[in-house]
């Protein structure tokens, strides 16, 4: 089963570093509301997660709203009496611009924007850059998908020289996928696929982004291929010289308790291990037996081998069923994440995951959204500042129910 999420419901990168300081309990999470969508030209439902800028400022997208109704990309600043919304750019569509951004922005040393929107160009979407540019901002289409090859909740990341690289769900030489480079020449933007997917035993349809290690690896997922069932895999692209690369799967999801469709990238830690999420799968008591999602880590072994540990199987009530979203960590190495749905009120969660000194992970609620005023369904990642706030984004809820901007204080 492979789900395209569109509207963040289911029936990454180089920034500035910054810490945001806001007021809030030292003992409880407290949620403040950055920014409430309308709908109009502020846009509606923000169907990315957000990315620090420069000067504590904080970049995003909605999928749609704005001056086309074809989304926007906005910043939030921080002001002495709260936050304030700036739309950077009203996307148009057509076969001329981009249509629909999805996937978290990506900011590099210049302060310049790239992302990607799943509509536009051809229809399946584009790569656009956006330059600061006097009192305003310049929108560049760098590339245009072909058929097929649309770029589902991918965005792209940066690397040290200035590279883009992303991944299609669609296209590619066996139409199963790709992931991408662009680099910068003197000629302009260069776009060249690294890897085609080849469905079967190797991945299928990847979407959500990718990871580097320090050595400019790459690690993303697929959420069908690794044979039979066809429910999903974890990747390395292992970069050789002459700008080669080398596909290694790392885990093909094996049944309903194993894991089923990772739709996220996965994030590393300190140690080489990574950590992802599914959107089905793990407790086959939850969901009718499909799964709730859940959190899985994966330890490099001797010999090239990768080891696949469950860290939590999620329920959906209390505590939050379908995982879209990556995870991200905070300085004391405790996880976040996003579930679309479950909860209290059935209408998504913010979980913590906790490491426990003689091993594994206790998981807690920090919100159960009830897709009211606090917002709803949020299928986005959270960031996390130096001072261990969280901020994210709603695709929906909200007073207008067109989604929301937030932040959360006082998280242990």
């Amino acid at each position: 089963m492979y789900t395209q999420k569109i509207q963040g419901v289911v029936c990454v990168l180089v920034v500035a570093a910054c810490t945001l300081v806001l007021a809030g309990s030292a003992s409880a999470a407290t949620e403040h509301l950055l920014h409430v969508f309308t709908g109009g030209a502020d846009g509606s439902q923000p169907d990315a997660g957000l990315t620090f800028g420069p000067g504590g400022t904080l970049y995003g997208s909605t999928f749609r709203g704005g001056s086309a109704g074809q989304g926007v990309v906005f910043k939030l600043t921080r002001t002495s009496t709260g936050w304030t919304e700036k739309v950077l750019y009203n996307f148009q569509g057509g076969t001329v611009d981009g249509a629909n951004p999805s996937g978290t922005l990506a900011v590099d040393a210049a302060g310049n924007i790239f992302g990607t929107t799943v509509s536009g160009g051809t229809g399946n979407g584009v790569v656009f850059e956006l330059t600061p540019s006097g009192t305003g901002w310049t929108e560049t289409v760098l590339h245009v998908f072909g058929r097929g090859a649309t770029p589902v909740n991918a965005g792209v990341i940066i690397d040290g020289n200035g590279s883009l690289y992303g991944e299609t769900a669609g296209g590619g030489a066996a139409t199963n996928g790709t992931v991408y480079q662009m680099r910068n020449t003197t000629t302009g933007w260069k776009y060249r696929v690294l890897y085609s997917f080849l469905g079967g035993t190797d991945g299928s349809y990847p979407s959500g982004g990718l990871i580097f290690d320090r050595s400019g690896n790459l690690y993303g997922t697929t959420a069908n291929g690794g044979g039979t069932p066809n429910i999903g895999t974890v990747f390395e692209l292992k970069r050789g010289s002459n700008n080669t690369w080398t596909e290694s799967i790392l885990h093909a999801f094996q049944d309903t308790a194993d894991g089923v469709n990772p739709e996220a990238p996965v994030v590393m830690d300190a140690s080489g291990n990574l950590y992802g999420t599914t959107v089905y799968g793990g407790d086959t008591a939850c969901a009718q037996g499909f799964g709730c999602g859940e959190v899985f880590e994966l330890s490099p072994s001797t010999g090239g081998t990768w080891t696949k540990t469950l860290v939590h199987a999620f329920t959906d009530t209390p505590d939050g069923h379908a995982p879209m979203a990556g995870l991200k960590f905070n300085k004391a190495g405790n996880l976040f994440g996003t579930t679309s749905n479950g909860g209290t009120s059935g209408t998504g969660a913010l979980f913590e995951l906790v490491p426990q000194s003689g091993g594994g992970w206790t998981e807690s609620v920090v919100q159960s959204f009830t897709n009211g005023s606090d917002g709803g369904f949020p299928s986005t990642p959270v960031i996390v500042d130096g001072a261990g706030n969280l901020y994210g984004t709603t695709t929906f809820g909200g007073a207008d129910t067109e989604g929301v901007a937030y932040a959360f204080t006082g998280v242990q």
